[in-house]
């Protein structure tokens, strides 16, 4: 009586036996453009008869949403609003004579659809991709056969537009007197050499820092002064 395979036997097998699977889907990179791909079902019909006759079963054993935004892109029509995710998928091939034995393969996968469905599309490509990996198929990019213009997209998110605002601010303000002030009595007090500190920050004087700059310098010399205040109080008081 032969051995039955294992699961890696198995899957070596339906690679062996997959034809090159015929790319049928037409997807729109424009109104005038366009490429063909393999789509999920094309996928799907060629390698679940022979998961059967090898004896393996394959599913997305868990998901996980890393990343949802609501997006914005111009267009010559004005402002069109899309919907962005991006998932983590580990699909599992089981050995279905021994069900303790299995493959996992970890796929991330994008969707961009202008109504709610791109966590769907995503999915559905993370699927597609999960099984082309696993057992070598060769194929086309993208699942989506909605037009896809290059188009800038920034998220609508208000409070990641705010912190974007408030750093680029942080990163070109000059500091105040007061503020150059502060920076050079903590200088003063901690015994810094001032040349090396505008050195790293390539800066001429304390002036010509930018805020983020400032900020960063004065809690490095706070957290020195601190410690140095310590290590005074700990040798008089022991």
């Amino acid at each position: 009586m032969d051995k039955p395979m294992n699961i890696y036997q198995r899957m070596s097998a339906i690679t062996a036996e997959l034809q090159t699977v015929a790319k049928n889907l037409t997807v729109a990179t424009s109104k005038t453009a366009s490429y063909k791909a393999v789509s999920e079902r094309d996928i799907l019909d060629a390698v679940k008869p022979i998961e059967t006759k090898y004896g393996v079963y394959s599913y997305p054993a868990t998901r996980e949403i890393l990343e949802s935004h609501m997006l914005e892109s111009e267009t010559q029509y004005g402002t069109k609003t899309t919907f962005m995710s991006r998932i983590k998928t580990v699909y599992r091939f089981v050995n279905i004579d021994n069900t303790n034995e299995y493959i996992e393969t970890t796929v991330f996968s994008e969707g961009i659809d202008s109504q709610d469905k791109g966590s769907g599309k995503a999915m559905t490509y993370g699927d597609k991709y999960a099984l082309m990996k696993a057992y070598k198929i060769s194929t086309g990019d993208d699942p989506d056969q909605s037009a896809s213009d290059e188009t800038k997209y920034r998220s609508k998110d208000p409070d990641a537009k705010k912190d974007a605002e408030k750093k680029k601010e942080l990163e070109t303000t000059a500091i105040s007197a007061a503020e150059a002030k502060t920076l050079k009595g903590l200088i003063e007090m901690t015994g810094t050499d001032e040349k090396k500190l505008l050195k790293s920050y390539k800066a001429a004087t304390i002036e010509a820092l930018t805020k983020a700059q400032w900020a960063q310098a004065v809690k490095i010399l706070s957290d020195r002064k601190d410690k140095q205040t310590s290590e005074v109080q700990n040798a008089l008081f022991g």
